[in-house]
């Protein structure tokens, strides 16, 4: 113990001697580790660490399949009328749960507020294995129309509406009109499941303010339609999945049997919950801790070439030493004393930066990055923060600490130790650094151009709508106010008409669901006359619509007219170009009839361009357009397009709406730019850190080759000063120190573009429209790096062009 104490207390004269040196270092190291440490409290708070559930490994995302619908989608959410049958038949369930959500207004505690309400089964929350903080969980009885008037609310919402009331229990408040009694409050920062994970259609990505019971009502039951929920099943404690998965299947074989006559399969998919919330994020939280954790080998390499330099100057010290008596175990000792000094120094500081760089990446995440919540630093990051400033003291001390020990003392006694046999060794160790560190910032630069390359052709591509100038807002009509269809449709008509007058607007709207928004309500669609069996028919996305949209939305019509006011009395319809040929291949759909679903028959008036309503990296879907006055829907969005920025007209619009109904909340408007950029919000974040680390990691290796080089030319300087001596020009030295300095470079690029192309491969699912081989991409790269590294050798090559062949010579 003395002698370590003795090699610690050494240790921190010698960086005390050299502060500067040590700075440079220290801080290079705090940087990595902080990156990392951040990075991985991001990555274990959503993949790694288990669902803040009971017993979360028994719980799993369950949704259907139905091969017929593949075209469509590869799972559907859950079936209300399957739920029932399986809570009879599948045994191997302690428990199911199905939920959806949907916005509401609510007027007790303030001003109408527009939120969302969860739907569920009453027994949600016990799968979950979550009780309230306040009150009770939903009760069973409760679960049926009638009785379910109750409501569980959010410890967000009882704060900020309440003021954290505790005598809200038994209190009831306004919903829609409606009263509802408060039984519960849930836990502080509890993140139930949004329904957009737990299936693949885009939609329910919002967290839910307040929760109901489900109350089924017989319209959701049909056999083989209406799959609008999203199911959690707690499986029996020692039943496998595959147990769970081939019993389900069972049960689904006999409802078929049961309720379709048509013969068609119907199957299950059991997913673990935690992967099924996570997958979206996966690949592209696995590739940022990736990009990280090359940037902390990059420093590591860095480091270890900064001590290898300061090695050569500290020869005659550990020449003394060893010549007193030190054995090679005791000089290596030291200097990874030393080594380890850093790494615990740099190690402290890049807790800090990691504190302060998790806060600005959570600043900056994306709202659907998910289980955001519960990202921290703990105990398991300061952990992870520990092993890696070990494990890098090891990484960037050992081969200096190696060439320390067994360095020949007579040799260091002697006086320069820059013996030429020496001097090329080290330069050939310092050279294959610097080419793993531009390997290594190869690997990350090629993941960022791919990345950037891919964003930019997602952004530029064809949408088929128009996002400039255009605002949006969705209201909400109560069923109190607004008990059937003929009443909202007075209401909407109303109030476009009244918007459509403000100034500054040029036209205005509503639908259902604007594009990048949510999936509308998708139905089985079938020309008049065709014999396509039932479940072999299109399945198309129904949105409804005003007259003036495909104008505010600027959608192009191909054929026909948008509706009209005189279509009030008509059963009318517009199919995307797509739906059309689907429907009749090569002929005039105009004057053509067809049916959605079990709905009468419906002319089409017009044909409108395909748009990606439903992800700019989803190809169009199909889409059929009913006037807003033909089916009834509760919440509608209002679409603007404006002469003047949008921002200027909300006030107005606010005021439109309270003068036809006071207690209709308004949210926020947002602009088409901004919803368009919220779709790719985790495409822009992974390419922004991405960037970022490949950024660090080219300086990096930029000061890397600089100092390599800088080095080479210092200890060469006798040489080049012969070498002038004897007619060599400044421009043939530049040359020869840039070719010398380059060639670790190429090497470098060389491994590191084959390298990325192996490893790219992970990035396929995050790139649209790009191949990981992508020439551009590593043709740009390339150039990036050789333009870099040329600069980094250029100064010094630069010096030696202009030194003084006397003042070399007497270098030496």
């Amino acid at each position: 113990m003395s002698t370590f104490l003795a090699d610690v207390r050494y240790g921190l004269r010698t960086l005390a001697r050299n502060p500067g040196f040590s700075a440079i270092v220290i801080l290079i190291l705090a940087l990595g580790i902080g990156a990392n440490t951040a990075m991985f409290s991001i990555v274990d708070g959503v993949l790694l660490r288990p669902l803040p559930f009971r017993d979360p490994e028994r719980l799993f995302a369950v949704q259907e399949v139905m091969p017929k619908f593949a075209q469509f989608a590869s799972y559907l959410p859950v079936s209300a009328h399957h739920l029932r049958e399986w809570r009879t038949e599948w045994h191997a369930a302690e428990g199911i749960a199905i939920f959806n959500t949907s916005p509401v207004n609510l007027t007790s505690g303030g001003e109408p507020q527009r939120v969302v309400m969860g739907r569920a089964s009453a027994e949600l929350f016990q799968v979950l294995g979550v009780e309230p903080q306040l009150g009770r969980n939903f009760l069973k009885e409760e679960d049926r129309s009638g009785s379910d008037q109750v409501v569980l609310m959010t410890d967000a919402l009882w704060e900020s509406r309440f003021h954290s009331d505790p005598e809200i229990l038994g209190k009831k408040i306004l919903v829609d009109g409606a009263p509802f009694e408060v039984v519960g409050v849930l836990p502080r920062g509890l993140r139930a499941p949004k329904v957009s994970e737990l299936q693949s259609m885009h939609f329910g990505d919002v967290d839910p303010d307040l929760w109901k019971p489900l109350a089924v009502k017989d319209s959701d039951l049909g056999p083989m339609g209406d799959f609008n929920y999203a199911g959690i099943v707690r499986l029996t404690a020692g039943v496998s999945r595959e147990q769970a998965l081939a019993e389900l299947n069972a049960v689904q074989d006999g409802i078929i049997k049961r309720f379709v006559k048509e013969p068609v399969e119907l199957r299950a998919a059991l997913v673990p919950l935690q992967a099924q919330i996570t997958g979206r994020s996966r690949e592209g939280l696995l590739v940022l801790l990736g990009a990280v954790g090359a940037v902390l080998l990059i420093v590591c390499v860095n480091i270890a070439n900064l001590l290898l330099s300061r090695a050569t100057g500290r020869q005659r010290e550990f020449a003394i030493r060893a010549a007193v008596g030190a054995s090679s175990r005791r000089l290596l000792a030291q200097v990874m004393t030393e080594s380890f000094l850093i790494a615990v120094i740099g190690g402290g500081l890049g807790l800090l930066f990691a504190n302060w760089a998790l806060a600005a990446i959570l600043a900056n995440a994306p709202s659907d990055l998910p289980r955001i919540n519960e990202m921290h630093l703990d105990a398991r990051a300061i952990a992870v923060a520990l092993s890696l400033s070990l494990g890098s003291a090891v990484l960037f001390g050992l081969l200096p600490a190696l060439r320390n020990a067994r360095s020949d003392p007579q040799s260091g006694l002697r006086g320069s130790g820059r013996s030429v046999t020496e001097g090329r060794h080290s330069g050939r160790v310092r050279s294959a650094l610097v080419a793993v560190e531009v390997g290594l910032s190869t690997v990350c630069l090629v993941a960022a151009g791919l990345l950037l390359n891919s964003f930019l052709r997602l952004m530029h591509v064809d949408r088929g709508y128009d996002v400039e100038r255009i605002t949006t807002a969705t209201l909400n009509l109560p069923v109190s106010r607004y008990p059937g269809m003929p009443e909202r449709a007075e209401f909407l008509r109303k109030l476009l008409e009244q918007v459509r007058a403000l100034p500054g607007v040029t036209s205005a709207a509503v639908s259902n669901v604007l594009p990048l928004t949510g999936e509308g309500s998708d139905n089985i669609i079938n020309a008049e006359g065709s014999t396509v069996p039932e479940l072999e028919r299109p399945v198309a996305d129904f949105r409804l619509i005003s007259e003036d949209y495909f104008a505010t939305m600027g959608v192009p019509l191909l054929r026909g007219r948008a509706f009209e006011p005189a279509d009030r009395q008509k059963r009318v319809g517009i199919l995307s170009a797509a739906t059309a040929e689907r429907l009749w291949p090569g002929q005039n759909p105009l004057g053509k009839k067809f049916r959605d679903g079990a709905s009468p028959l419906t002319e089409v008036v017009g044909v409108a361009r395909d748009v990606r309503a439903n992800g700019l990296q989803k190809a169009p879907t199909l889409t059929m357009y009913m006037p807003y006055w033909q089916k009834d829907r509760r919440d509608m969005t209002l679409a603007i397009r404006t002469a003047i920025d949008p921002a200027a007209i909300s006030g107005a619009v606010r005021g439109e709406v309270r003068k036809l109904d006071a207690e209709l909340p308004v949210p926020e408007f947002r602009t088409m730019q901004q919803i368009v950029a919220a779709s790719v919000a985790q495409r822009r974040f992974q390419l922004t850190l991405v960037m970022l680390f490949a950024g660090i990691g080219l300086a990096l290796a930029s000061l890397g080759i600089y100092g390599v080089v800088s080095y080479s030319v210092e200890q060469r300087r006798g040489e080049m000063g012969i070498r002038m001596a004897l007619g060599a020009t400044g421009s043939g030295l530049r040359a020869l120190v840039l070719r010398q300095g380059l060639a670790p470079v190429l090497v470098g690029l060389a491994g590191g573009v084959a390298g990325a192309i192996v490893m790219s491969r992970i990035l396929q699912g995050l790139l649209f429209g790009v191949h990981v081989a992508d020439p551009l991409t590593l043709g740009v790269v390339a150039t990036v790096l050789l333009a870099v590294a040329a600069a980094a050798c250029y100064v010094p090559a630069s010096r030696v062009a202009r030194a003084d062949p006397l003042t070399a010579l007497r270098y030496e």
